[in-house]
């Protein structure tokens, strides 16, 4: 068997001639890359390349001018966004693909940006090296309360992560019946985001916010700002190991069951059942594995990523999930997929 070599400014590429290799390098150099697709993204959202483009096509050196950035570094990033298929060339013109003038233009309704640069880029990107460390178990201090221990970091990260879960917060409360209940108690709620969705939807709906006092109290600004104040109240504290605000017939887990090892889930799941009065609803949203083929993609990518923030992460399967809510005497249990390729919802009442 021979082996081709393929050099070029980023060092030599080794693979098999008979092009199943070069397939399979190919394959595995763009998950070695990846970050360098992300940075390149982050850069045209920063110079609002995008927002831009969402007035028509233009040339390079229209889109140079009009952004402020320098000519010739800007056409790398042009090649490297086309091919990216965040923007398409035509001649001597770019303009955006669907999928960026849905998601990446400023005013669009679906923008994306504001949380992929401030929680992506802005704060879990410098941290992920953490998640290797955890795995050769070289690091066990990792926790959602020591990432979040910097006032200016957590309003970042949370007013990241209130952008990019509005969208799944309004899906979520659409898609559920929530009209039979009267209080939600959101623990570990972060912004807010699916608090604030739930109760513009159900009028006689209440919510109260549990987490962090940091997150707290930026949850609050989040909250006054969409003027909902006078329906959601704030708790902090542990969701594991502090009382809960009593008085909810409805809990939402959101993004915080994948945080926790199999022995604390089940204790967080019979307490949440001891809690809820009979009819009350458990709501579950986060990252899950398929039990039975790899992925979702995503999904598992979060989970790893994760590691940098809570050491204890714990990559679930949908049907794991499912049995351990039965297991702690919940009924009528029922999942499915939420965003599509990264999170599931489980729902289920007490009996």
């Amino acid at each position: 068997m021979t082996r081709a070599i393929e050099t070029g400014h980023a060092g030599p590429i080794i693979g098999r001639s008979d092009g199943h290799g070069e397939a399979a390098v190919a394959a595995i150099s763009s998950i070695a890359y990846g970050f360098m697709g992300s940075q390149a993204l982050f850069a045209a959202l920063e110079l609002g390349l995008f927002t831009e483009l969402a007035e028509g096509p233009a040339r390079a050196d229209e889109l140079a001018g009009k952004l402020g950035a320098h000519p010739q570094p800007f056409r790398a990033l042009l090649a490297a966004c086309t091919a990216l298929h965040l923007i398409e060339q035509t001649g001597d013109h770019y303009r955006n693909t669907p999928a960026a003038d849905r998601f990446l233009v400023r005013h669009a309704r679906g923008y994306m940006g504001h949380y992929y640069l401030q929680q992506i880029a802005g704060t879990l990107y410098s941290e992920l090296p953490i998640a290797r460390t955890v795995v050769r178990g070289q690091s066990q201090a990792t926790t959602y309360a020591h990432f979040l221990d910097d006032p200016a970091r957590t309003e970042a990260f949370i007013r990241g992560q209130h952008a990019g879960s509005s969208g799944p917060a309004s899906l979520l409360a659409k898609s559920l019946d929530l009209s039979p209940f009267t209080r939600l108690l959101d623990l570990g709620g972060g912004s807010g985001s699916f608090a604030i969705e739930a109760v513009r939807r159900y009028p006689s709906l209440g919510a109260v916010v549990v987490d962090h006092p940091g997150v707290i109290a930026v949850a609050e600004k989040i909250v006054a700002e969409a003027h909902l104040q006078h329906r959601i109240e704030f708790a902090t504290g542990n969701v594991v190991a502090d009382t809960w605000p009593a008085g909810a017939d409805l809990i939402l887990l959101s993004y915080v069951v994948s945080s926790y090892q199999p022995e604390t889930l089940r204790n967080l799941l019979a307490r949440a059942h001891a809690y809820l009065p009979p009819s009350g609803g458990l709501i579950i949203h986060d990252f899950a594995l398929h039990g039975d083929r790899p992925g979702p993609r995503n999904s598992a990518l979060w989970l790893f990523a994760n590691l940098a923030i809570s050491a204890t992460t714990h990559p679930y399967t949908v049907t794991e999930m499912v049995q351990m809510m039965a297991e702690c005497g919940f009924v009528e249990i029922e999942s499915r997929p939420h965003i599509p390729d990264i999170t599931f919802v489980f729902v289920a009442r007490r009996r």
